[in-house]
């Protein structure tokens, strides 16, 4: 079998889940690497550290020099959160590795699916994506809608065919209706011509008295 043919023959990928927000675990673990890393280089900025910078101010006015430093660590930090945050929302850091997490887990998925239906034998390899022809690239992309397409097709088709049995009863009462009311017309009718031809023998029969009447009167 080609790996073209491979390709077609396999069924479609399910949709995609959609994507969550909230940050998964490559994302809480690029927020949380941020977040030491910022709390590491301002702990590095201590009292000492900074005082020995401004050993004159350290000297005469040493709260008042921690206070500046507090306040420059806090606006630091603020600051890189901010601008951190930023990056992320611009980005789409958070959305791009939880989509990342979903394609790995979905890997891990498929690689037990193929396991499982190998049955302890040998799992094959899929067919790289890049090695295959431009058309089974095509209808792999075009397959999808085909599948819908086919679907709303079918499922108009059956609605037809209901619509079309449910009509064809119909006509068949109907048609029976008519069969029972022209059968019994057709007997009122018989009816009617049996009468007319009782009453037509009646009438000649009457005739018939009647000239042999007046033959016997002429005669006298």
């Amino acid at each position: 079998m080609t790996a073209a043919a491979k390709s077609n023959s396999r069924s479609p990928s399910p949709p995609a889940p959609p994507v969550a927000e909230s940050p998964g675990p490559r994302a809480q673990g690029l927020i949380n690497v941020f977040n030491n890393a910022v709390k590491a280089t301002l702990d590095k900025c201590s009292y000492n550290s900074f005082a020995s910078c401004f050993p004159t101010t350290a000297q005469h006015k040493g709260d008042v020099l921690d206070d500046l430093r507090r306040q420059i660590i806090d606006q630091l930090n603020r600051t890189w959160k901010t601008n951190f945050e930023s990056i992320m929302a611009q980005r789409n850091v958070v959305q791009s590795l939880n989509s990342l997490d979903q394609c790995i887990e979905d890997a891990k998925v498929r690689k037990k699916r193929a396991e499982t239906n190998a049955n302890c034998g040998p799992v094959e390899a899929p067919v790289p994506p890049h090695t295959l022809p431009p058309s089974s690239i095509h209808l792999a992309h075009l397959m999808p809608f085909l599948e819908e397409q086919t679907a709303s097709m079918n499922s108009q088709l059956a609605t037809i065919q209901v619509s079309n049995t449910e009509l064809l009863s119909t006509i068949t009462t109907q048609r029976a209706e008519i069969e029972a009311l022209v059968r019994g017309l057709e007997s009122v009718i018989q009816d009617l011509e049996t009468s007319a031809q009782m009453m037509a023998q009646d009438e000649v029969q009457g005739l018939s008295a009647e000239i042999k009447a007046l033959e016997t009167e002429m005669k006298k």
